[in-house]
């Protein structure tokens, strides 16, 4: 947010000067913990009903997450005008802004069935016998923190991977904002280790995995390499865990319905794991295209996805890239 208030220039200058970087990073924390405070004081559907008026104005105002915003959206729907991709972006930073003001009702919201209904598309182990871990991967859409607190209600321990805020004091503001929803945070450095270590006493683990990943591999969206991480449906595969898709969707204001798609499984069971692994992670990806084409205002993605001026070809094969494990 002082990107907004105080510009980009002085922004640029603070990542060289560690006072002034303390000082915007008090800024940032100021304003959202007291957007915070606010919307915590206002029932869930006008709190939710106010954080779109508030994302729909503050969002087009971050020049560089916008124009990344538009970048995307242009690559992902190249049939819109720029008309069309300007309000779609708008409508996006207004769905976000839902997202903020959400956070602090997001216990009564994943507790209370007429908030949040759950679809269940086919039955696996893990629903019947909590001890038996799956790993979850969804994408940023909609309300996509609503995921733990959907296998929350269905009595699952787990794990979700999580990327930390650059600002130390946001941090502390969004984990104790997360903590409600009775699920072990695990941040992106060394999470590899973490993740195994859950699923090896018997806890489910959670990924958002629609990011691009540099260490990753290429698989295919919206037509485009994406390098990502295949770090979930490796863990799925090695630890013979089912690999399930989960999809939020916005029904109306603060209502949701949580969906539990079949499990993925490879197309090739006796192909090398890293093989059977980019595989079932492009088959995740078509869920995630799927999701985002259905409700494109829903879809956050202000972090560039693909290369910046660069045209990429099919995906032939695996890079020689290592496993890494990375959140959204």
């Amino acid at each position: 947010m002082a990107e907004f208030i105080l510009g980009s220039s002085l922004r640029k200058l603070a990542r060289e000067n560690g006072r002034l970087q303390t000082v915007l990073w008090w800024l940032d924390f100021a304003f959202i913990w007291t957007l915070t405070k606010l919307f915590t004081l206002l029932p869930v559907d006008t709190a939710s009903a106010c954080g779109e008026r508030v994302g729909r104005w503050v969002g087009p105002k971050l020049k560089r997450k916008s124009l990344i915003f538009k970048e995307n959206m242009k690559i992902a729907f190249p049939n819109l005008t720029a008309i069309e991709i300007d309000e779609l972006v708008a409508a996006a930073w207004g769905q976000a802004g839902r997202v903020l003001a959400e956070y602090p009702h997001l216990s009564a919201i994943s507790t209370d069935p007429e908030r949040m209904t759950i679809d269940i598309l086919q039955s696996v182990e893990t629903y019947g016998n909590p001890a038996r871990p799956s790993v979850f991967i969804t994408s940023h859409q909609s309300n996509w923190e609503l995921c733990t607190g959907a296998v929350a209600r269905l009595d699952i321990p787990s794990a979700a991977l999580y990327s930390p805020p650059t600002n130390p004091y946001l941090d502390k503001l969004l984990k104790e904002s997360r903590m409600v929803l009775n699920c072990q945070l695990i941040p992106r450095d060394k999470s590899a280790r973490l993740m195994m270590r859950a699923l090896k006493k018997g806890r489910s683990v959670g990924c958002v995995a629609d990011r691009r990943i540099d260490e990753g591999e290429p698989v295919q969206f919206f037509g485009r390499n994406k390098t990502s991480t295949i770090m979930p449906a490796w863990m799925a595969l090695k630890f013979n865990c089912d690999f399930i898709p989960m999809h939020v969707e916005r029904v109306e204001g603060a209502r949701y319905q949580v969906t539990f798609h079949p499990p993925i499984i490879p197309s090739d069971a006796n192909a090398d794991i890293k093989l059977q692994a980019i595989d079932m992670t492009q088959q995740a990806h078509q869920y995630f295209e799927e999701w985002a084409r259905k409700a494109p205002k829903d879809w956050f993605c202000s972090k560039r996805l693909w290369p910046k001026n660069k045209t990429t070809t099919p995906v032939e094969g695996p890079s020689d890239s290592e496993v890494e494990s990375h959140a959204a």
